[in-house]
C-alpha cells in the first residue's frame, strides 16, 4: 500500500517539480499551488486459491495559487494533465495503471479520483508430512 502511495507521489512530483506534495494534513505553512495526496477508504477481495486482489482509491487534492484569476479553469487543466499523467505510475514493487479516474471540482479546489488495483499471492502455508508409515501385508 505504501508502495502504491509513494509511486504516486513520486509521479506528481516529477511532472509538476515547482509544486510541492503532500502526503499529510498540513496545519500550517501549506504551500500553494501544491497537491495533497490522501487515500481513501482500502479493500481486499479474496479469488482463487491464494490470490487477492487489493483496491486502493485516492483523491488527489490540487490548490491551486489563490492569486490566480480562474481557479476553476486552473483546476480544469491540471484536472487534463492528470488523466494522462498519473494513470500508469512506476513503484519499487512494480508497475501500477490508475482506474476509474474522475474529477470535481469543490470550493476551488480539484478532487482527482483514481483508483490503483493489484494482485498478491500469499506464501503457501508448509504442508505437514507424514513422519512414519507402519505397513502390512499378507497374501490369501
Amino acid at each position: 500500500m505504501q508502495d502504491v502511495k509513494n509511486a504516486l507521489i513520486k509521479r506528481l512530483s516529477l511532472f509538476t517539480p515547482e509544486y510541492p506534495v503532500y502526503d499529510e494534513a498540513v496545519e500550517q505553512g501549506m504551500e500553494q499551488p501544491c497537491f495533497f495526496v490522501l487515500l481513501l477508504e482500502s479493500s481486499q477481495a479474496r479469488e482463487i486459491d491464494r490470490r487477492y486482489k487489493r483496491f486502493h482509491p485516492f483523491d488527489v487534492h490540487y490548490f491551486p495559487d489563490p492569486d490566480a484569476p480562474a481557479l476553476r479553469e486552473a483546476c480544469e487543466q491540471m484536472a487534463e494533465r492528470l488523466y494522462s499523467e498519473i494513470e500508469y505510475i512506476r513503484g519499487a514493487e512494480g508497475g501500477y495503471r490508475g482506474t476509474g479516474m474522475r474529477h470535481e471540482i469543490v470550493d476551488g479546489v480539484l478532487h482527482f479520483f483514481v483508483q490503483y488495483n493489484f494482485h498478491i499471492l500469499r506464501e503457501r502455508e508448509p504442508e505437514i508430512k507424514m513422519q512414519t508409515m507402519t505397513e502390512r501385508s499378507w497374501i490369501k
